[in-house]
C-alpha cells in the first residue's frame, strides 16, 4: 500500500484514507506515483502549485460522492480536474494534503431528450464527444464547446466558464445550463433547478432562486460538479461563412461591434497581424482550404455563388500580409435566413472598409471544430503560449483594444530583447466584447503540453530547455495587462486563482455573501481552496 507524502492532519492515518479511497474507486484508479501526481497537478499557467497527495478517477456519481466525503472527513482538501486546459490555476492545488479528482471517467451521456430539449451528461464528458453524440438527433447545446473541446470537459467549462462555438448568439457555457448535480464537501449530493422537484425533470433552471448559478463560473470552489442538464437547440442546417481583411484595428472593430449588436453571427473573431502571420507559418493556405470552401459553399443563391467565385480567384495564401482579419459563421434554420444574415454582415464589413477574403478559416473551424490543440497551445515554432483577457461591454471594445495595442507598443523593445512575441484575438459573446492577448516565448514545454500535441511535434520540441528569466518577463507582462484590463472595468472568464475577484468588488456585501455561502457548503474550506479568492 502506497503512503502519502505528508500527513493529512485528519483523524485517520494516511494508509487508512488511501485504503478507503482504493476500496471506492479501485486500485487502478487511485494514483500515488510521484510522476502521475505531478502531471495531474500542473496546468498551463507556470504559476506555483503544490503537488496532489493522490489522484482518483471515479466512474460515477456514487464513487465521486463517497470519495469526496471520505477525503474531507480525513482532513484532505479536494480539487476536481477536467481536461486540464486551465491557464489560471483553476485546479492546481494551493495547499498540501490535497486529493485531486480526475473527472474524465465520468463521461457518459445519460439522457438526450429532444421532446423537452435538454441533455443530461456527466461532467467529465468532453465537448467533442457530447457534440458528436447529439449530431444524429439534429440538436446541439446552445454553446457547444471551446476550440480545445477534444480535451476540455463539460464540468471544466461550467466551472471556469468558457466561450467560442455558438457564443456569438448563445453566450457562454454557463448560460446553457438548466440544472446540476453537485457533490458537496461532506459527500452529499445537491440537485438544482426543476431537477430538485421530486416529481419533475431537469428542464428548467429558475425554479425559485437561481441556485444553479452559484455553481457555475465558480472555478469549482463551491462543490464538485457531477452531472449537468444542458439546454438543447435544433442544429441549424444552413451556414454562411465570411472572412474580411481590414487595414486598421478601428475599422475591424467597428464592423465586429455592429455585427455583435445584430445577434446574427454564431462566431465572429478577429486576428491581429501576428496572429495572421502565425497561421501562415503553420501552413493554413488558400490551396488547403479551397476544396472545403467549394464543398461547403455559402448558401446565398446566385449572389452568394458569384461572390464566392470572385473570392476564389484570389488564389494566394489567405493571410499573407493581412493587417487585421475578421472571420464569422452565420447560421440559419433556412437557407434564406443564413444567406440574408451573411449578406448583411458582408455589407457591414464593406461599409467599414473591409475587403473580402477566401473564407477558409471559419469554414475549417466550423467543419473541423474539435481538432488538435497544437496550434492553439503553441506558437508555430513550438513557443509556449499564455493568454490573458478582458471582458467588456461593446461600447468599450475600441478603447480596450487601443489600450492593448498601446501597451504592447510601449513594451516592444523589452519583448524584442527577450524574444517574446505577442498576438491577440477579439470576439464577442452575445452583446459582450472579449479581447485576448497572448504571449509566446521559447521555454520548456513540460510533460502536460507535450502530451497534448502530435507525437512528431512532441519529439521535435521535447528538448527545448527551460528559460526562467524569459518566462518571468513574459508572466510579468501578462500580469500588467491583467491589471490594465481591471482598471478599464474589464471582467474575466476562467477566474481560477489568477484573476482578482473578491478584492475588486465595489461593495462589501457581495464578498460577505459569497463567504457565507462558502461556509454553508464547505465549512472547513476543503473544496479547491483559493479559487475565487476564497480560502
Amino acid at each position: 500500500m502506497a503512503t502519502m507524502a505528508t500527513g493529512t492532519g485528519g483523524t485517520g492515518s494516511d494508509a487508512t484514507i488511501l485504503g478507503e479511497l482504493e476500496d471506492i474507486v479501485g486500485a487502478t484508479h487511485l494514483l500515488t506515483d510521484p510522476a502521475d501526481r505531478a502531471f495531474f497537478s500542473a496546468d498551463l499557467s507556470f504559476r506555483p502549485t503544490k503537488t496532489a497527495e493522490a489522484v482518483i478517477q471515479p466512474a460515477n456519481v456514487e464513487e465521486l460522492a463517497a470519495a469526496v466525503g471520505a477525503a474531507t472527513r480525513a482532513g484532505l482538501n479536494v480539487v476536481a480536474r477536467g481536461g486540464g486546459m486551465s491557464y489560471t490555476s483553476g485546479y492546481t492545488p494551493e495547499k498540501d494534503a490535497t486529493l485531486l479528482v480526475d473527472m474524465r471517467r465520468m463521461n457518459r451521456i445519460l439522457e438526450i431528450n429532444t421532446d423537452d430539449m435538454y441533455v443530461v451528461v456527466e461532467c467529465g464528458c468532453t465537448w467533442k464527444d457530447l457534440y458528436e453524440a447529439l449530431a444524429p438527433h439534429g440538436v446541439r447545446t446552445p454553446y457547444w464547446g471551446p476550440l480545445s473541446g477534444m480535451y476540455a470537459t463539460v464540468g471544466g467549462a461550467l466551472s471556469q466558464n468558457s466561450l467560442f462555438h455558438g457564443s456569438g448568439t448563445m453566450g457562454t457555457a454557463a448560460e446553457s445550463v438548466v440544472g446540476l448535480k453537485v457533490v458537496m464537501a461532506d459527500g452529499s449530493l445537491l440537485t438544482t433547478g426543476s431537477w430538485a422537484h421530486k416529481n419533475s425533470k431537469p428542464f428548467w433552471r429558475h425554479f425559485g432562486p437561481d441556485v444553479t448559478g452559484l455553481f457555475t463560473a465558480d472555478t469549482g470552489a463551491m462543490g464538485v460538479k457531477a452531472v449537468a442538464s444542458l439546454r438543447l437547440v435544433t442544429t441549424p442546417q444552413h451556414t454562411g461563412y465570411l472572412s474580411y481583411k481590414f487595414d486598421s484595428l478601428a475599422a475591424m472593430l467597428a464592423a465586429q461591434v455592429r455585427i455583435a449588436r445584430l445577434g446574427i453571427a454564431s462566431e465572429c473573431y478577429g486576428f491581429d497581424p501576428y496572429y495572421n502571420a502565425g497561421f501562415e507559418k503553420q501552413g493554413i493556405t488558400f490551396e488547403e482550404g479551397l476544396s472545403l470552401v467549394g464543398k461547403i459553399a455559402r448558401k446565398g443563391g446566385l449572389k452568394g455563388l458569384k461572390r464566392a467565385a470572385q473570392v476564389a480567384l484570389g488564389g494566394r495564401k489567405i493571410l499573407k500580409d493581412v493587417p487585421y482579419s475578421l472571420h464569422m459563421t452565420l447560421d440559419g434554420l433556412t437557407a434564406t435566413v443564413a444567406a440574408e444574415h451573411t449578406d448583411l454582415a458582408a455589407e457591414i464589413c464593406a461599409e467599414e472598409g473591409g475587403a473580402e477574403m477566401v473564407n477558409t478559416i471559419p469554414t475549417v473551424f466550423r467543419n473541423a471544430p474539435f481538432g488538435g490543440v497544437r496550434t492553439i497551445l503553441l506558437g508555430s515554432e513550438g513557443e509556449v503560449w499564455i493568454p490573458v483577457h478582458g471582458y467588456f461591454p461593446l461600447s468599450r471594445a475600441i478603447a480596450a483594444a487601443e489600450a492593448t495595442e498601446k501597451f504592447l507598443a510601449e513594451r516592444k523593445p523589452l519583448m524584442e530583447k527577450c524574444g517574446i512575441k505577442t498576438s491577440y484575438l477579439t470576439c464577442f459573446s452575445g452583446p459582450e466584447f472579449v479581447i485576448e492577448p497572448s504571449f509566446y516565448w521559447r521555454d520548456e514545454l513540460g510533460a502536460f503540453r507535450l502530451s497534448l500535441i502530435e507525437p512528431e511535434f512532441a519529439e521535435k520540441w521535447k528538448d527545448i530547455s527551460a528559460d526562467e528569466a524569459r518566462r518571468a518577463v513574459a508572466l510579468g507582462l501578462r500580469d500588467e495587462l491583467r491589471d490594465l484590463f481591471d482598471g478599464l472595468g474589464g471582467l474575466h472568464l476562467q477566474i481560477g486563482k489568477y484573476y482578482p475577484f473578491m478584492d475588486i468588488m465595489n461593495n462589501e456585501a457581495l464578498p460577505r455573501l459569497l463567504e457565507g455561502v462558502k461556509t454553508v457548503v464547505d465549512p472547513e474550506r476543503r473544496i479547491n481552496p483559493g479559487a475565487l479568492g476564497l480560502r
